[in-house]
């Protein structure tokens, strides 16, 4: 049985992260492959899958310490045949590393953008002393590390890590085919104020370029924007929600801008399908679910190079710039001027690139296939 460990499930306190965890997890079930997840939860979460474990979290918020959680990680461990760590410096990641090395159990670890030099330079006091404490004889004991990008695998090495790395993307599940009444009533969850919508669909949180979209939206020329409205979707990371409101009246653009707040399930899946165009100008990402999904309904997509997804870029599915100012606005122009045959056919074949490559089954088979080698 593979056995996975992550801080959380929820959309703000796990993030990509979790949603890869569970989909990596939900991938291995389909091919037929023995799975359970292990992860925490706070008191009103209710959401639950198959084969997943959530255990109520206690104390502070960041250790992610949920006491009930060991007996039942120690039993499951006994019965795994290889541990998967999704995340680092938290406390599933001291459970799940400590019985398994006492067991003698293969460890996995995803590295998910943790080696990034914006992520590194992040609370570098904090993650010394976790690291020192646990983690560190966790990373000498994996078995062998998943990158989700050739550069992430550059990230590691640059770090010291000399252990095998197979470089293996994130995936995402198709979303299903809908009826025309189906898709009438998805269409009424978040009306158009104008004729066209580009979606944002991610954390508020700075590294995610927000403010860069907003600065560029507000400096792009009138008659090219006027029938165009940003819609943007997710949540709010340590209140940073109300920096970005507040530069949006500053920029005297709240016209144009709607924020809706996180969306999961169903609603997001509207959230997408209300959409013309999805951008993420990130400053930092591992390999971002969100743009995988954007492409997987078909959205032609404007992404930063920092989302190391060169590969939608290169299939005609994404406009491309680096995450500052000048280059958003170039590809945002391009992407504004582009008539509605362009971005349907960048979408359709970003689409294509998804489903050929990137859903969870087929990553599943080649994470079984690397834990059969290393493990």
């Amino acid at each position: 049985m593979h056995l996975h460990f992550t801080q959380s499930l929820e959309p703000l306190q796990g993030a990509g992260l979790g949603r890869s965890a569970l989909g990596l997890h939900q991938g291995l079930l389909q091919i037929g492959v023995d799975s359970s997840l292990f992860t925490t939860r706070s008191n009103t979460f209710s959401n639950q899958w198959d084969e997943v474990r959530q255990f109520v979290r206690r104390g502070p918020s960041k250790t992610f310490f949920a006491p009930r959680m060991g007996t039942e990680a120690r039993k499951a461990i006994r019965d795994a045949r290889c541990l998967h760590g999704h995340g680092f410096y938290v406390y599933p990641n001291f459970l799940f590393g400590h019985h398994g090395r006492k067991l003698s159990k293969p460890l996995v670890y995803h590295i998910q953008g943790f080696f990034d030099p914006w992520i590194l330079a992040r609370s570098r006091l904090k993650k010394r002393i976790v690291h020192a404490l646990f983690e560190k004889a966790n990373f000498r004991y994996v078995s062998w590390w998943r990158a989700v990008s050739p550069k992430e695998r550059q990230q590691a090495r640059a770090y010291g890590i000399a252990t095998p790395i197979e470089v293996l993307p994130n995936g995402v599940h198709l979303p299903p085919t809908r009826t025309v009444e189906e898709m009438k009533s998805l269409f009424k969850c978040f009306p158009k104020v104008r004729e066209k919508r580009l979606i944002f669909l991610s954390r508020i949180h700075p590294k995610k370029g927000l403010d860069l979209l907003l600065k560029v939206w507000s400096d792009l020329d009138q008659a090219l924007v006027r029938n165009w409205e940003i819609a943007v979707f997710g949540p709010d990371e340590r209140g940073y929600l109300a920096e970005i409101k507040a530069l949006a009246r500053q920029l005297n653009i709240e016209d144009s801008v709607s924020f809706f707040g996180s969306v999961s399930g169903i609603d997001k899946e509207a959230a997408f399908r209300s959409g013309n165009l999805f951008v993420l100008p990130s400053r930092s990402e591992g390999f971002p679910l969100a743009v995988l999904e954007a492409a997987s309904y078909a959205l032609p997509v404007i992404q930063t190079t920092e989302c190391n997804f060169p590969e939608l870029t290169e299939a005609g599915g994404a406009w491309e710039g680096e995450p500052e100012i000048d280059s958003i606005k170039q590809v945002l122009e391009s992407a504004l001027r582009a008539d509605d045959k362009e971005r349907q056919q960048r979408g359709e074949a970003g689409k294509a690139l998804v489903s050929r490559n990137y859903q969870w089954s087929a990553i599943a088979v080649q994470v079984e296939a690397a834990c059969k080698k290393y493990c």
